[in-house]
């Protein structure tokens, strides 16, 4: 805060994890600065748009970022990375991965050094069940499937998911049906149908002038669509895409 010259601070936790919230209004007593501020449970308020609407009523133009708007944001991890780098001097090299999900037999947290595989992770947490069939970096919502374990755990790494046979389906797709569910489901108020629709055909800018890049990627839209069209995978194809031509 000092380094940005920002006079307030909000720390933002879901309103079902009070042993956080009272633990954090604890550190921040006495501090006119900081704000420890309960949030409603709702996905992906984690987000950082969907955080600085929810916590000082500002929303953050098109196309614009979070200084458009006064506002910076950080994560929990940024936050005690740089204070473990600017007071003890400490590179990054480890962080907090959660290994979880149906598919592992004894799920636990751990702190574990970047480098490390996900192969060992899991069989610290007693390994894979018979029934295990996927494995996710990240969440549910926004985690992306791994091929092999033979993957590190990198500063970006959260959590490990993996799920039994029964929570894994194989579905095809079909044409969109203009139910409008996926636009009603939008965080970000666009128009996801439409947007997969151009991706679908190759026309990449046309998503593009659709707000494509104002995408975050969690998913919801994919979640509700009756045809099980893959709008998210569709929207990270198309921003690659798009990058390579920028490059």
């Amino acid at each position: 805060m000092k380094v940005l010259g920002v006079k307030k601070g909000y720390i933002g936790i879901e309103s079902n994890k009070p042993d956080a919230i009272e633990v954090m209004k604890k550190a921040a007593a006495g501090s006119s600065e900081i704000v420890v501020w309960p949030m409603k449970v709702k996905y992906p308020q984690g987000a950082e748009k969907m955080l600085i609407k929810a916590t000082v009523n500002r929303t953050v133009p098109a196309g614009g970022l979070p200084m458009d708007v006064g506002v910076v944001v950080q994560n929990v991890g940024t936050a005690a990375a740089v204070y473990d780098a600017v007071r003890r001097g400490r590179p990054l090299i480890e962080r907090y991965v959660t290994v979880t999900g149906r598919g592992v037999r004894e799920p636990k947290n751990f702190l574990a050094r970047i480098g490390t595989p996900f192969s060992q992770l899991i069989k610290e947490a007693g390994g894979l069940t018979d029934a295990a069939a996927k494995v996710i970096s990240g969440g549910p919502m926004m985690g992306m499937s791994q091929y092999t374990l033979d993957v590190p755990v990198i500063k970006e790494t959260s959590g490990i998911l993996v799920l039994p046979t029964t929570e894994v389906s194989v579905r095809s797709y079909g044409p969109c049906i203009r139910c409008a569910r996926c636009v009603d489901a939008c965080p970000m108020k666009l128009q996801p149908s439409m947007i997969g629709l151009f991706i679908e055909k190759g026309h990449y800018e046309d998503a593009k002038d659709y707000n494509l890049m104002d995408c975050f990627e969690c998913g919801s839209c994919t979640f509700v669509c009756p045809s099980n069209r893959p709008m998210v995978q569709w929207v990270k194809k198309a921003k690659k895409e798009l990058a390579k031509k920028k490059n």
